[in-house]
């Protein structure tokens, strides 16, 4: 009895033994299912390349001017505003001023290239498209003696249409570009000179800019079906004489609009825009009043006959500006 024990113990102390040692059996893996060829050892797997699409690029300065939108895109917007802030001038400071009205005329071959051929480097065609988008504000007359704007364009649909037909008839977008009536309109800007003394500067402010035609003596007794701008008998006015203005603007208000639009210029590097046209004075311009007791523009002055003679005033206020500047660094 004490063997048959002994070798049940015997029996059971072995098989424990040989159940530890038995290491379990590693399944096999799975085979693959891409047609890939087997990977060796320590070596990266084999992927199939996919093609990057590349953008192309057409300027040398593209790849700066990316980088800069992405960084315009990161700041505030008070930022973003492409028009520089105007000085804050302090009444107290100003010790001179004067009204000056002066006209652009687009016939000058120096101010050809604010409205040239390409519609959105036209100052024409951005100023009316502009009105006619709501993004500007159109008013249709200028109180000089008061210095205020009046008649506001209506915000309605096809208001600037019935303005231009009333006023120089039909006024397509392809006559933007055509110097035939190009060369009867310009620009009207009125502005004040003043000398700060704060900041030691002679400058000027521009209140408004308007449209101008010629030969509004004509076209108002025409047809709106017969009014054009490229008949050959309306003539450029002298010095401001029969010329009308189509609407006017007001400069402040709309200079962040003017300055997303670039000017025309031979050399493409330069990128001006229309308000560093305006703050820079790049045009050239004739002066057709100043501030006087009487109101009176040069072409309405009795003392000046000839259209040299007023010529000559509009040049002698010119130089009046330039001589009052510089007995201020005399004095």
């Amino acid at each position: 009895m004490k063997k048959l024990v002994i070798i049940g113990l015997l029996c059971l102390f072995t098989s424990i033994i040989f159940a530890q040692n038995t290491k379990p059996v590693p399944k096999p893996a799975p085979k693959p299912t891409t047609n890939n060829p087997p990977v060796a050892n320590n070596q990266p797997a084999q992927t199939t390349p996919t093609k990057t699409k590349v953008e192309p690029i057409y300027s040398i300065f593209q790849k700066s001017d990316q980088n800069k939108l992405a960084k315009e895109k990161e700041m505030g917007k008070t930022e973003k505003q492409c028009a520089p802030e105007l000085p804050r001038v302090k009444s107290d400071d100003v010790i001179f001023a004067k009204r000056i009205t002066r006209d652009i005329y687009f016939a000058d071959p120096t101010n050809r290239y604010l409205v040239p051929a390409f519609m959105d480097r036209n100052l024409v065609d951005i100023l009316l498209k502009g009105v006619e988008s709501f993004e500007i504000t159109a008013y249709q007359g200028y109180n000089s003696s008061l210095n205020k704007l009046e008649e506001p364009l209506p915000d309605t649909d096809g208001a600037l249409k019935t303005l231009i037909d009333t006023k120089v008839g039909q006024f397509t977008p392809r006559q933007y570009g055509e110097m035939d009536v190009l060369s009867k309109m310009g620009l009207r800007v009125v502005e004040d000179w003043y000398f700060d003394t704060n900041r030691s500067e002679f400058k000027p402010f521009i209140i408004s800019i308007g449209i101008i035609y010629a030969g509004s003596k004509v076209l108002i007794g025409m047809r709106p079906d017969d009014k054009n701008l490229a008949d050959k008998s309306i003539k450029l006015g002298e010095s401001g004489a029969d010329m009308d203005a189509l609407f006017y603007v007001n400069y402040p208000t709309i200079r962040n609009y003017l300055c997303k639009f670039k000017v025309y210029h031979p050399n493409e590097k330069i990128r001006y825009s229309f308000d560093d046209v305006f703050q820079l004075r790049y045009f050239s311009s004739l002066i057709i009043e100043e501030s006087n007791p009487e109101g009176l523009k040069i072409t309405n002055r009795a003392d000046l006959k000839s259209g040299l003679d007023k010529l000559l005033e509009a040049d002698r206020i010119k130089r009046s500006l330039i001589q009052y500047e510089q007995d201020m660094w005399e004095q």
